[in-house]
């Protein structure tokens, strides 16, 4: 049995105030929090090894922050572009041959980077969603999950695939002469899930920190047949899924083109819209598709800082909220936000939505908090986000002298208005120590950053081809922004 205590914290979460306690964590899950709880644990704990006591010293205790939704494959290409759209972006980083192709061992790194970057933010976990190249599938996924599992992180990785060009996903069709770019699906439904059965068979969840979970890139990159097939392996294998949603103006139009009605009526027609799913960005939602979204308990993920980066709308978030959706957030990738900052996201998710609509329907400090801990567990569908008896001890420790003691409510509005994580000194998860006085414990993260460097710079030798192939569509891409239009139907209310 292993166990560590952390004294004398001043105690901080949706629920406790900032009382000065002690949270005792026993093989991974916290047993006793509050004051005495330390003394508690030692009273009636049988004499021998195996626990670990650390006083903070009043030092803020709050459960760690939860990513619940980036790529991992894009953290070293921070900074890959400037002023383009959704669409046109994703052209660059991903689809239409333009994107770069990282190893099994690139991807390795670059989920370690992106990792580190999120604990000395204060994140202990993460959501996902990262493309391996089909060359290398199996090797780049596992890859990807070795990374969690050798940095200590909590994390759901979603195995991301799609079997359609990427001209069929974006309604060329209002283009003249547009059908003519459309190619036939790149693979089957059946031989892409097939590369998706294999990863969960390699890494089975049950109780595990790091846990296997389906990708389907989004309706319009997939097939019908691949989506619900997906769906249906989700329910049989009991894995979770993670999927784009709405993240662009031009998805409207394909949901009424291909599906003859709107896109959370047709997720909610095959039974996509369960616990055990969660959807980014879930930007262009009508007044019908945010009250449907709301009768269920999928959960939705704001991405604010990629979402204004590429110009893709604001998401509907207070009416989200005042519906009672289930709404987490997220970083996204590294190349359209550009960071892993989690206080960054917590900060943004809440004054965005400030420029337009009356006061009352502004999210407060307390919903931020309540985004990313507690609708970031149930986007995770883990016990985290909580200083509490039951929950997985994922713990992280702010230093005081960034952060003063205050009231309770202020001290959750300096947590999200204040903090960048300049205030982070150790973070726990499961009772593990991964930042000790803001030192990695888990990893030599020198000789990662070293071997990033390297990466990285491989990877920009590459850019001028990408930029000359990226350019050979822009004319194109430009013509169905035009056609579609941009002006989002929420603005910021």
């Amino acid at each position: 049995m292993s166990t560590l205590i952390v004294r004398n914290g001043r105690l901080l979460d949706t629920e406790l105030g900032g009382e000065i306690g002690d949270v005792v964590i026993v093989d991974g899950t916290i047993t006793d929090v509050g004051p005495g709880a330390g003394d508690r644990f030692l009273a009636g704990a049988v004499a021998g090894p195996g626990v670990e006591e650390v006083d903070v010293a009043g030092d803020i205790v709050v459960p760690g922050l939860i990513n619940s939704h980036t790529h991992s494959n894009q953290t070293i290409e921070k900074g890959l572009c400037d002023a383009l759209p959704l669409d046109a972006w994703m052209v660059l980083a991903s689809y239409g041959g333009a994107g770069a192709r990282l190893s099994p061992r690139d991807l390795y790194v670059s989920a370690m980077v992106g990792g580190l970057e999120m604990i000395r933010s204060g994140a202990t976990a993460v959501l996902d969603c990262s493309r391996a190249d089909v060359e290398w599938v199996d090797e780049g996924m596992d890859a990807i999950m070795q990374a969690y599992v050798d940095l200590g992180m909590r994390a759901n990785v979603a195995i991301q695939y799609s079997d359609l060009d990427f001209f069929t996903s974006i309604p060329i069709h209002l283009v003249e002469g547009g059908e003519a770019l459309r190619k036939p699906p790149v693979n089957t439904p059946d031989k892409v899930l097939a590369a998706a059965n294999r990863f969960v068979d390699r890494w089975p969840g049950g109780d595990a920190r790091v846990q296997a979970i389906l990708g389907p890139s989004s309706l319009p990159r997939c097939s019908t047949e691949l989506f619900e097939a997906s769906v249906e392996l989700a329910k049989s294998r009991g894995v979770r899924l993670q999927t784009h949603l709405l993240s662009a103006a031009s998805q409207i139009e394909m949901a009424q083109h291909r599906y003859g009605m709107r896109t959370v009526e047709f997720l909610d027609k095959m039974g996509a819209l369960e616990d055990w799913a969660s959807f980014a960005h879930a930007i262009w939602l009508d007044d019908v598709e945010i009250d449907l979204f709301a009768q269920t308990d999928a959960v939705a993920v704001h991405n604010p800082a990629s979402n204004l980066k590429l110009g893709a709308g604001v998401a509907p978030i207070p009416k989200l909220l005042k519906a009672g959706a289930k709404v987490a957030i997220g970083a996204d990738g590294a190349s359209s936000n550009d960071t892993q900052n989690m206080f960054e996201t917590l900060k943004l998710s809440t004054i965005l939505h400030r420029v337009h609509g009356p006061q009352e329907t502004w999210p407060t400090a307390m919903d931020g908090l309540s985004m990313c801990w507690t609708n970031g567990a149930a986007a995770m569908g883990a016990d985290i986000g909580r200083l509490a008896a039951g929950a997985r001890g994922d713990v992280t420790v702010l230093d005081k002298g960034w952060i003063w003691p205050a009231p309770a409510e202020q001290l959750r509005q300096q947590l999200a208005y204040g903090e960048l994580g300049m205030s982070v000194r150790d973070v726990y998860v499961d009772g593990k120590a991964l930042l000790r006085d803001r030192k990695a414990t888990t990893v030599d993260e020198s000789a990662i950053r070293a071997e990033a460097a390297e990466i990285a710079e491989r990877i920009w030798t590459t850019l001028p081809a990408r930029l000359a192939k990226f350019e050979e569509v822009r004319p194109i891409l430009e013509q169905v922004e035009a056609a579609v239009g941009g002006s989002n139907p929420h603005s910021c209310g």
